[in-house]
């Protein structure tokens, strides 16, 4: 059986699988259905943004009547979840301010579903480490299907109809250029795990972890997308360190790394250009008159014009192109009118000013902390060992970001840091 080839004595696929199933029927209707649900959503993931977003709204709505319910809001007491209520009711008082008050409050008011997803999994959903293994188990096909879907585009739709040439970009299953967000950040713990543990053993095993973690970093690669190919890699190099890895491992694992992108490089020359050459000229700290940059100078022009408060959550797109030019003179570069600045901490200056960029950085920090603390609680555990990780490098500050009040990029973001969250849950009923 595959999970047992896969099963070792820190992290147990088959003893968990066997466990969780029993544990799950042993449950009441309503918190079986609830765990089902959450488990399927990988899977739903993999449809589309309305399905996912209606998923994890559904699950954090149901989580706050279930609160009230058994008048149960110990979780409220969480510092990471305080600070984003704090950022929350900011982002209203923003938007009540603003020029377009109705827009930025349907913005603003609609965000904190994510956290109320995410303190759900930490503290309800996934308080069982068997149930938690299922929901790696359930990435992990997750994980594969994205891949075989992605290679049916490479096989079947390979030329970019709009430009007839080679596809620089994947866009199947969805329609648009996201694919590389669901291999990064949605099936990114169970990535950093496979790193740590394939770096940890010196056996078979470790080729099969990694082999498993490799091909679909392979496929983010071919997707196109930079920022999460780079933060992917850079999330695997630090789970390479964090959980007593063999060095021998470590080296091999560089070679095969780098083997890999000579070998994608010559076959895809295409995009080999554009993730050496155009991503150097695109980098904001590199070129004041790259597109990225403007985008991020358009958001710090309109912090500094609103710099307490901000203009409203996802107000920037609206006031943007009525910024004066060349203002302020001593910030070099042209602003670049976009849906929001691209960058996280700029969009909450922006859009929440200085009040909300504090409370939103001290949420970031707090989870961050929160989950690097969990380390001690069980140092053989691979999942404790890595889930700082996952909202160090999905916060990481200097990269680009989709919106923080959007919607595809948070349901990317919130479903992996919810499950970082929950493993600070060690109990095992």
């Amino acid at each position: 059986m595959i999970l047992k080839i896969f099963s070792i004595n820190e992290l147990n696929f088959l003893e968990s699988y066997q466990n969780g199933l029993k544990k799950i029927k042993m449950l009441s209707r309503f918190e079986k259905s609830m765990i089902i649900m959450w488990l399927l959503g990988p899977f739903i993931y993999l449809i589309e943004r309305s399905p996912a977003d209606a998923w994890l709204s559904t699950l954090a709505i149901i989580f706050l009547f279930r609160s009230y319910k058994l008048n149960e809001w110990k979780w409220f007491k969480l510092t990471w979840f305080k600070f984003a209520f704090a950022l929350w009711l900011t982002a209203l008082m923003s938007a009540l301010l603003s020029p377009d008050p109705y827009f930025t409050f349907s913005q603003g008011f609609v965000w904190i579903r994510f956290p109320l997803y995410a303190v759900a999994v930490q503290t309800w959903l996934a308080k069982d480490r068997d149930i938690r293994i299922l929901m790696l188990i359930s990435m992990c096909f997750g994980m594969i299907i994205m891949c075989l879907i992605l290679s049916a585009e490479l096989i079947f739709s390979p030329i970019d109809p709009n430009f007839g040439v080679i596809k620089t970009r994947l866009t199947w299953p969805y329609g648009d250029l996201v694919p590389g967000g669901y291999l990064s950040k949605v099936s990114l713990p169970l990535f950093c795990i496979l790193i740590a543990i394939a770096v940890n053993k010196a056996s078979k095993i470790s080729g099969y972890y990694g082999l498993l973690a490799l091909i679909p970093l392979g496929y983010l690669f071919l997707t196109g997308e930079r920022t999460n190919t780079i933060l992917r890699v850079c999330s695997g190099m630090l789970a390479a360190l964090v959980w007593r890895p063999k060095y021998i491992a470590i080296i091999i694992l560089i070679i095969i790394k780098a083997l890999s992108i000579i070998f994608l490089f010559i076959a895809k020359p295409d995009i080999s250009k554009r993730f050496t050459e155009k991503f150097y000229e695109s980098l904001p700290m590199v070129s004041v008159n790259s597109g990225h940059w403007g985008t991020w100078r358009s958001g710090i022009q309109q912090g500094l014009d609103t710099p307490i408060i901000g203009i409203g959550p996802s107000g920037t797109r609206k006031t943007c192109s009525s910024l004066p030019d060349q203002t302020p003179k001593w910030l070099p570069g042209k602003n670049l009118c976009a849906n929001h600045p691209h960058n996280f901490y700029v969009q909450l200056f922006a859009e929440t000013g200085i009040i909300g960029l504090f409370f939103g950085s001290c949420m970031i920090f707090s989870i961050i902390i929160t989950c690097f603390n969990g380390r001690k609680l069980n140092e053989n555990c691979p999942m404790l060992a890595t889930s700082f990780i996952i909202p160090l490098a999905i916060f990481f500050p200097i990269q680009q970001f989709g919106s923080f009040f959007g919607q595809w990029n948070n349901l990317f973001i919130w479903f992996a840091v919810a499950f970082a969250l929950s493993t600070l849950q060690t109990s095992k009923k």
